[in-house]
């Protein structure tokens, strides 16, 4: 099996799980390239297992298939500063957040990547095993996601305000 392949047992819990979220086998065979009924074997193989005692599915590997599903949906993991130090958010828990702070937010963490002297390196693909900019990199994509939040705040906003001026 080479390095870029999934394991048998991977898929098996993972399509078992993420079937059990009410994913349909045809969304599971899309992110995982394969075909659906592919898909329905694996959950099977995997739920026959766990009848079996074969495998135990832990709490843990259910918030790790979550993670995998909200992230496939767009929801993406984050990793930002703040005044009190690094923090981690999904996308959909920041938008939430008001204005103010996710402004305070964004210019922290562009602050940290603006600071760095190797921020020009972050223009190219991270070198195989250790990447010594991983952090930048988290952060960097962090104030891309952040700037998107801002902008739709700020659309948000004005559409708010144009509606309130044109009612008589």
């Amino acid at each position: 099996m080479s390095s870029d392949e999934i394991s048998e047992e991977v898929l098996e819990e993972g399509a078992y799980h993420l079937t059990q979220m009410g994913l349909t086998k045809e969304e599971v065979a899309s992110r995982f390239e394969i075909q659906p009924e592919r898909v329905r074997s694996l959950a099977e193989s995997y739920r026959s297992k766990l009848e079996a005692g074969k495998v135990h599915a832990s709490e843990f590997d259910r918030v790790f298939w979550e993670d995998v599903k909200k992230e496939a949906e767009g929801d993406v993991k984050v990793t930002f500063l703040s005044d009190k130090g690094f923090h981690h958010a999904w996308k959909s828990e920041l938008r939430k957040l008001d204005g103010p702070l996710l402004m305070s937010i964004y210019e922290a963490s562009r602050d940290f990547v603006g600071a760095d002297p190797n921020q020009k390196f972050l223009d190219y693909p991270p070198p195989k095993g250790y990447d010594p900019l991983a952090m930048d990199r988290e952060v960097r994509k962090a104030v891309e996601v952040i700037g998107d939040l801002l902008s739709e705040k700020w659309e948000g906003q004005k559409g708010r305000a144009r509606k309130k001026a044109a009612k008589p």
